[in-house]
């Protein structure tokens, strides 16, 4: 009777062996406890296996620092860092500006040595911010003052030739430019096509009227050119038509071509400055602003004819085509 009992605890445990195996497993291998980075930053959270990497959970040196890195490049860096997004206008309503962020390496690195500090508990992600070149109190200060203005007219029963100088003008209108910059005509307004929306009218072509796509813009960057020009502001390039036009005076017109003659001129003060245009029934103004403490040097440029005058001739330049 004394033996039975041992005998019996041996085939019992047996049996426990047989039909629950993972006990016995258990028994041989203890799962190793997790050890995470836990990091969030706003409204995401990112949780990287240190184990994954070689870390034992106990010894700091076993931490793989660069894969460590590379993981934080591969997956946090991708969704946190951003460029700065400067304030702008679009459709003359104002875009406000995004501060850029990048995540800060550096600080990440300094918890390496005491890695115990941050494991299995979420920390903040250290990051550097970064401001645009342009911010949105900024952008609202771009009208404080007017440095030039011009105003040509036109025959707005034209239809198509109308059109084509409200569709230039809206390509121009709020457009910012920095400290140093140069504006193209060509590059800001874009291609003159039908399916961009322009229409055929009156164009010069080697002296000669004809009809081309996008006719009229030309007195879009001529008025944009007398503005600029009094302004104070450095005129970079600019071609006149090969015959005289109606909407400005004698050499005080700017011609522009897709691929061809562009209008370009340079921001030379040390504020950026935006462009305002407005179309009104016949009417053409650009205005060139900038923050009231803007230095410039103005110069005097011409009247534009009248509106009776400009009609007239465009009138009679029409009539001389036909005939």
């Amino acid at each position: 009777m004394k033996r039975t009992k041992p005998i019996f605890l041996f085939i019992l445990f047996l049996s426990s062996l047989f039909f629950f195996p993972e006990a016995a497993w258990s028994f041989q291998e203890k799962k190793d406890p997790e050890v995470r980075l836990m990091v969030r930053f706003g409204e995401n959270e990112w949780s990287l296996d240190l184990r994954e990497i070689g870390f034992d959970g106990i010894d700091p040196t076993t931490l793989n620092q660069d894969a460590l890195m590379n993981q934080i490049r591969e997956t946090i860096e991708k969704e946190v860092n951003r460029k700065p997004q400067p304030a702008y206008y679009k459709d003359r309503k104002v875009v406000p500006h995004q501060l850029g962020v990048k995540v800060d390496r550096q600080k990440i690195k300094l918890w390496f040595d005491e890695i115990h500090d941050y494991i299995n508990r979420p920390v903040d992600l250290p990051v550097q911010w970064s401001m645009p070149e342009l911010t949105t109190k900024e952008l609202l200060q771009l009208k404080e003052k007017v440095l030039g203005s011009y105003t040509t007219f036109f025959n707005y029963r034209n239809v198509n030739r109308s059109h084509n100088i409200y569709l230039s003008a809206k390509a121009i209108d709020h457009h910012v430019l920095m400290p140093g910059e140069t504006f193209s005509f060509n590059k800001v307004v874009g291609i003159r096509s039908r399916a961009r929306g322009y229409r055929m009218a009156k164009i010069i072509v080697k002296g000669e009227y004809s009809e081309g796509v996008g006719g009229g813009i030309c007195q879009t960057s001529s008025t944009l050119f007398n503005a600029v020009d009094m302004a104070g502001l450095e005129i970079v390039e600019r071609n006149s038509h090969s015959r005289r036009v109606a909407y400005v005076p004698k050499n005080r017109d700017a011609t522009v071509s897709w691929g061809g003659p562009d209008f370009k001129f340079k921001n030379t003060l040390s504020k950026p400055i935006l462009i305002a245009a407005g179309v009104r029934k016949g009417m053409l103004t650009i205005h060139i602003y900038a923050p009231s403490d803007a230095r410039h040097f103005p110069r005097e440029v011409p009247e534009p004819p009248s509106e009776k005058e400009s009609i007239r001739e465009e009138v009679k330049e029409k009539k001389a085509n036909l005939g």
